[in-house]
């Protein structure tokens, strides 16, 4: 299995609740959380594909069907080179944009189920690798600007990736009202 999650290996597709998360079939969505305006920010700040009209549409499109992230990056490169050939990209490259593109996808999918959560008040944020964090990322992190502590924001303001084109920088934790009493 670990070789099918790295790229290097054959095999079947994992299933099961792992690669679910553990959402029942009926409640999975058919079309992912990637809004156009900012998929082009991602791949501007990416700045490493060519800049092709079609091409952006193709990867838009398939960046936001509910395959992609059963797929994972790496396949999903390989999946969307075998259907649109691109001789000027490298695996390589396409699965680095994929990949913050499924960092982005699943930022957003954390945040919007967190929201449903009747005693969540909030998210928390903490850098992932805070020695490769920009300072806006470590500004993020260590600002209490809501009175609720450093790093953590209400639904209301919940702060994007500082840094386009990157991999999402934040590990996000949901906040709960019980977690303010403390």
């Amino acid at each position: 299995m670990w070789d099918w999650f790295t790229g290097k290996g054959q095999g079947s597709e994992p299933r099961g609740a792992v690669v679910d998360a553990g959402v029942p079939p009926q409640a999975r969505v058919d079309e992912l959380p990637l809004p156009e305006p900012l998929f082009y920010l991602h791949l501007q700040g990416f700045g490493r594909l060519p800049d092709d009209p079609a091409l952006h549409q193709a990867l838009l499109q398939f960046a936001t069907q509910a395959e992609f992230l059963r797929l994972l990056p790496r396949q999903s490169a390989r999946s969307f080179l075998a259907e649109h050939p691109q001789p000027q990209i490298d695996e390589n490259t396409l699965t680095a944009f994929f990949q913050v593109l499924f960092s982005e996808i699943t930022r957003r999918m954390y945040v919007d189920a967190a929201r449903q959560r009747p005693e969540a008040v909030g998210l928390r944020f903490t850098l992932a690798k805070a020695e490769n964090a920009s300072p806006v990322a470590q500004t993020i992190v260590s600002t209490d600007a809501h009175g609720l502590g450093a790093g953590v924001y209400p639904f209301t303001h919940v702060p994007e990736n500082p840094d386009l084109g990157t991999e999402n920088p934040f590990v996000i934790r949901i906040l709960y009202r019980k977690d303010l009493e403390k």
